[in-house]
């Protein structure tokens, strides 16, 4: 019978997909569930020894000899310290060996509790990888636990063979009352030696395939994007971007949307059966929506330094290659054609989406700034709506964008698009909120500076606070809203720049900022701000009623509502919450 401590049965499932399977036990209570369930499993086989300092050298010579993995186990404290000669010893000669510490409960450190001392990434400097797995009390813990350790048992012989430390935490004994623990997802790392072009192709057939393309500012991808489209002429897939993949088709779809307008039915109903992701993060809330809901799809990634990058939680397969390496394989000697039927499931979803009429705001500046940026430009979105919004509206093909989309910090956009726009000679956009452009106002300094700047221009949307905020909470909520949590100001930003080197325009209805963008994209000797002025609660709910009026069963309750009296609406929902 095997251990009911959840964190372990995770463990003990992951090491024997990886066949990882001598280990060399040393006494102690913390780590009972782990040596028990293993003793009494035939595909495990074990050694003791009492001395971890020992036990840690013999398993070093039997990792050795074997040329494979082989685990140390103790107890919790100063037990795990006793492995660190034979960790460096394995390091510094490339053995693989795996210490399992044991931990007690981390909140409880240093005050009163005996026995405990802090064994997180103990062996730093010494170890390939390190992970420290929590005692499992929900989804997020069991997701968490069952990622890490996959990734730590990926790097023993990743790059160059050595040793790990999967640190596990047993706030409890528990009992050994399981028949049979539950195989748990096992994350696969594939390259040159070992992927089967031929099975991957088979697993691609006849499946529902979402190609998400990440941010990715390769100056070299017109051979990638020939190889995404012949891809998508073969398989049954649709390929999904946002404006900061750079790699625009107009047989790709914009996405981000969908995060954001979908209900969850929908997203049940247009999930794929397999997702395959590349470049780095991907700003669409679709991500969140798919992520961690069970869905029946697997993900797969792929990175030229096979990095675990487990965004939706479903992570199968890691592909350690370039991505025209990929599709190029998987298309070779193909002979199906892609029938677009999931394709179009999602386009016809997108064609019903309307922006209708819509007050001066920032959504609606916005919608109007990307049809009038020029081709050839570089556009930089500074953070949330600024992103966002953009992503709603077709930007021409060839104009590269940007974004801090990496860490999505409020900080440094204007300083980061300034060191863009310094190695272009095609107009740079820049699209800011007022306390982002605040934020980084140093950045003023360099624009008034020697620096050839005559080919910037700076969109800011002022809304005199912070309009996110409004978005999640709004004066209804939270009536002192503006004065600490969005910040509200009453900042001009005509008033924080020294004008002397710079055009300043400004507008505040739509009329005047028809006739500001005509000059704004117009040649100048000098770099041009534009200050548009807005509401950041109108703003707000600008944005709601948009996603709102696009959502399926918003139209259905409406239409419930115009032919059902209001005091029947509340008995109806008296009785489906009694049901």
């Amino acid at each position: 019978m095997y251990t009911d401590v959840r964190n372990v049965q995770i463990l003990i499932s992951l090491l024997k997909q990886f066949n990882i399977k001598y280990f060399v036990n040393s006494p102690g209570t913390r780590n009972t569930p782990l040596v028990h369930s293993i003793e009494e499993d035939p595909f495990f086989k074990c050694y003791s020894i009492v001395d971890e300092r020992s036990a840690a050298y013999f398993a070093l010579g039997l990792s050795e000899a074997l040329d494979e993995p082989v685990c140390v186990t103790c107890t919790a404290a100063t037990a795990t310290c006793n492995y660190m000669p034979a960790i460096k010893e394995a390091y510094e000669r490339n053995i693989q060996l795996v210490a399992l510490t044991s931990d007690r409960e981390s909140y409880p450190m240093f005050h009163m509790q005996d026995q405990s001392i802090n064994q997180i990434n103990m062996y730093a400097g010494y170890i390939n990888y390190s992970v420290d797995i929590p005692a499992i009390l929900n989804q997020e813990d069991e997701w968490f636990a069952n990622r890490s350790i996959n990734e730590a048992l990926l790097e023993i012989k990743h790059k160059r063979k050595g040793p790990i430390q999967i640190n596990y935490h047993i706030p409890s004994w528990g009992s050994f009352c399981v028949k049979n623990i539950p195989t748990e997802r096992k994350i696969t790392r594939y390259d040159d030696n070992n992927t089967n072009w031929e099975e991957v192709k088979g697993k691609l057939k006849n499946k529902k395939i979402l190609v998400f393309l990440g941010m990715n500012y390769n100056k070299e991808k017109e051979n990638l994007k020939i190889s995404i489209k012949k891809f998508h002429e073969k398989y049954n897939s649709a390929i999904v971007i946002d404006n900061y993949a750079n790699i625009n088709d107009n047989n790709f779809i914009n996405a981000s949307i969908f995060g954001d307008i979908l209900t969850q039915k929908e997203v049940q109903e247009l999930a794929p059966e397999i997702i395959i992701t590349y470049g780095k993060v991907f700003y669409s809330p679709l991500k969140n929506r798919l992520n961690g809901k069970k869905q029946n799809f697997e993900h797969w990634h792929i990175d030229e330094n096979g990095v675990v990058i487990d965004g939706f939680r479903n992570l199968t397969r890691i592909f350690e290659c370039i991505p025209e390496k990929f599709f190029d394989k998987v298309i070779n000697d193909v002979n199906i054609k892609n029938n677009y039927q999931y394709d179009q499931m999602l386009k016809n979803r997108i064609s019903k989406i309307e922006v209708g009429k819509i007050p001066f705001s920032n959504f609606s500046v916005i919608r109007d700034f990307c049809r009038i940026i020029p081709k050839n430009s570089i556009l930089h979105s500074s953070v949330l709506n600024s992103i966002r919004i953009t992503n709603y509206f077709k930007i021409d093909n060839s104009v590269k964008c940007y974004a801090n989309v990496g860490a999505d910090g409020i900080d440094g956009a204007f300083s980061t698009f300034l060191g863009q726009a310094n190695k272009t000679n095609e107009m740079a956009f820049l699209l800011i909120g007022d306390l982002s452009y605040l934020y980084d106002l140093n950045a003023c300094l360099n624009v008034n500076n020697n620096l050839n700047y005559k080919n910037i221009r700076i969109l800011i949307i002022n809304n005199y606070a912070g309009a996110e905020f409004h978005k999640n909470f709004g004066l209804s909520m939270i009536p002192t809203l503006n004065l600490h949590i969005a910040a509200g100001h009453n900042t001009k930003m005509e008033e924080t720049v020294g004008l002397e080197n710079v055009i300043y325009l400004s507008a505040k209805n739509q009329q005047e900022l028809n006739k500001a963008f005509k000059k704004f994209v117009e040649k100048s000797d000098k770099p041009i701000i534009l200050e548009v002025f807005t509401n950041a609660d109108c703003d707000a709910k600008t944005l709601k009623s948009f996603w709102n009026c696009n959502r399926k069963e918003k139209f259905y309750r409406k239409a419930v509502k115009k032919i059902m009296p209001r005091k029947y609406i509340v008995k109806l929902r008296k009785i489906l919450k009694r049901g």
